[in-house]
């Protein structure tokens, strides 16, 4: 990163749950800032018919613990923030997202330029504002699944305590059923479903549709 071509500078954080917190010091050691991520709500909260609460301690990679990277939207001292699990390895700057994402701060034409070059999925139109950019892992669903989860490990975001409170209270109603997942409309089950890769395609394509963009796989976040 310190060779990096990119306009933008950046601060470094890691996003620790409570359980993990002695593990962090080396971390610290490599300039990354500590957030304690506690569970965004405790598990005996989530309310619901009980099937979210009985389910998602065992759901995916990390049961409900995935919920802290939510606190991503929390750091709201930065106008982007884009989380990656530690597993990411970052080739290329990320400058025509963050262009994209700040385009009504910028006045150089960068967010136009960025634009018409940005590779998105499908060809899908990009919205006036942008708050996330994300891709979807296509391997976890049928071919005819309708839903498509995120890929959990890369979420470029516009922070905001709304927002993250609104995470908040869709995991503390419990709206998961069985057979449709969030909100009953068939996000999940999948791999991750009650959590991280189940929520955001929830909040983004059902509950605030075109305010994200669905990056192509072959170029952002690619799975080798």
């Amino acid at each position: 990163l310190s060779s990096s071509s990119s306009l933008y500078d950046y601060q470094m954080y890691a996003i620790v749950h409570p359980d993990a917190k002695s593990c962090s010091s080396i971390l610290q050691e490599l300039n990354y800032v500590i957030i304690e991520g506690y569970d965004p709500v405790s598990v005996q909260d989530i309310q619901g018919d009980g099937f979210l609460r009985t389910k998602v301690v065992k759901n995916g990679c990390c049961g409900e613990k995935e919920f802290i990277k939510l606190h991503a939207y929390t750091i709201v001292q930065h106008p982007v923030v884009v989380h990656l699990d530690l597993d990411v390895l970052v080739l290329q700057p990320l400058d025509d997202l963050f262009d994209i994402m700040l385009e009504e701060e910028e006045e150089d034409g960068a967010a136009e330029e960025a634009r018409k070059k940005l590779p998105v999925m499908f060809q899908a139109s990009i919205p006036d504002k942008v708050d996330a950019f994300f891709t979807r892992d296509y391997n976890m669903v049928m071919p005819h699944s309708k839903r498509k989860p995120v890929q959990g490990g890369f979420l470029a975001l516009r922070p905001s305590m709304e927002t993250y409170n609104e995470f908040v209270n869709i995991i503390r109603t419990g709206h998961y059923t069985k057979g449709g997942g969030w909100g009953d409309l068939g996000f999940g089950p999948f791999y991750g479903s009650m959590t991280f890769q189940g929520i955001i395609p929830y909040y983004y394509d059902a509950l605030h549709p075109n305010t994200a963009v669905e990056v192509s796989r072959c170029i952002y976040n690619q799975m080798c």
